[in-house]
């Protein structure tokens, strides 16, 4: 990628998500407590704000920054992030 690429890093985020709702009627003292599922994604973190990060799997047009292009991107709210490692670009 040349030197006009955003300043975006590849990372993999670990994030807590809720599970599906429960479809069928429960009686409530037979309720169980609610786990969260753990979750992993892996992009280019394109923003990391206060409220939300937003991670890009596919990126397009990358050397010319004006009309660099991203796809499939993620909103995880970061109450929700429990991890965020930096990975390493290969050349």
């Amino acid at each position: 990628m040349s030197s006009n690429k955003p300043d975006v890093r590849l990372v993999l985020v670990e994030w807590l998500d809720s599970r599906q709702p429960l479809g069928q009627w429960q009686y409530l003292s037979e309720f169980d407590e609610p786990e969260a599922t753990p979750c992993v994604s892996v992009g280019f973190l394109i923003h990391e704000g206060a409220s939300v990060v937003a991670l890009a799997p596919n990126m397009a047009d990358i050397n010319d920054e004006r009309s660099i292009q991203a796809s499939g991107v993620i909103r995880i709210p970061t109450t929700c992030v429990t991890r965020i490692c930096e990975l390493s670009e290969i050349d």
